[in-house]
């Protein structure tokens, strides 16, 4: 069995690979109202480069038009779906696993090669004077210890698809190269989640359900892009 491989691209939200209103037209209708809502131009041209070219990605991936990704959602929960972890599909149900985190002027859009190995991404601009003190999944450190184990916490609970709790995930001490396990309360079974290189002034993380995954990160540069660029 071929070892899974999560491909990571870090996006600029606000420089686009394409025009306005070729970014706009890929959004289907949750997308736009949700874009809608947001109050300042800024973030709604943010929002609109993030999502384009999250479905440009997906969309290479399923061999489909991005306007044609579809999104299921399904609760780690309940096991129910309609609501929960964002799902991408084609239009013949082929699904991926994929996950979108964005802050600040960059995004991270991560896609695993299998579809069988869920993977959740976060990025975190890094502010100086954040208050850690309330958050139970961060405890002491220098300035970005608590960005690096938030973004770490996030990446557990989006990949497996069940949201941050009163009670956050926890290490379970084994580590596996640069995978650290953790448990995530609402999931039975075992997550494992490492740092991703990030922007300066960024903190970034990525969570599967492998420690065999390879991770790849490259800049996107917009669909004419060859493949992931290692770092």
């Amino acid at each position: 069995m071929s070892t899974a491989v999560i491909s990571i691209w870090t996006v600029r939200s606000d420089r686009g690979t394409a025009s306005p209103e070729e970014e706009y037209a890929v959004l289907d209708a949750a997308e736009r109202e949700r874009m809608s809502r947001l109050r300042r131009e800024r973030d709604r041209a943010r929002y609109r480069t993030v999502h384009h070219a999250f479905r440009v990605i997906v969309g290479q991936r399923l061999g489909v038009a991005p306007r044609e990704v579809g999104f299921r959602r399904h609760c780690a929960h309940c096991d129910e779906d309609g609501h929960g972890k964002p799902v991408p599909h084609g239009p013949d149900g082929t699904v991926l696993s994929a996950s979108l985190s964005h802050s600040g002027r960059y995004a991270l859009i991560a896609v695993c090669d299998s579809p069988q190995v869920p993977v959740g991404v976060d990025i975190e601009r890094i502010r100086p004077h954040m208050d850690w003190t309330a958050i139970p999944c961060v405890s002491g450190g220098r300035r970005t210890h608590g960005f690096e184990q938030w973004t770490r916490a996030e990446a557990l609970v989006k990949a497996a698809g069940t949201g941050l709790s009163r009670t956050p995930p926890h290490y379970t001490g084994q580590s596996f190269g640069s995978w650290r396990a953790a448990r995530v309360p609402g999931s039975g079974r075992e997550w494992f989640v490492r740092s991703v290189r990030s922007p300066d002034g960024y903190a970034a993380s990525v969570a599967g359900s492998s420690p065999e995954t390879r991770v790849s990160v490259a800049d996107w540069r917009g669909p004419a892009q060859a493949g992931p660029v290692k770092r």
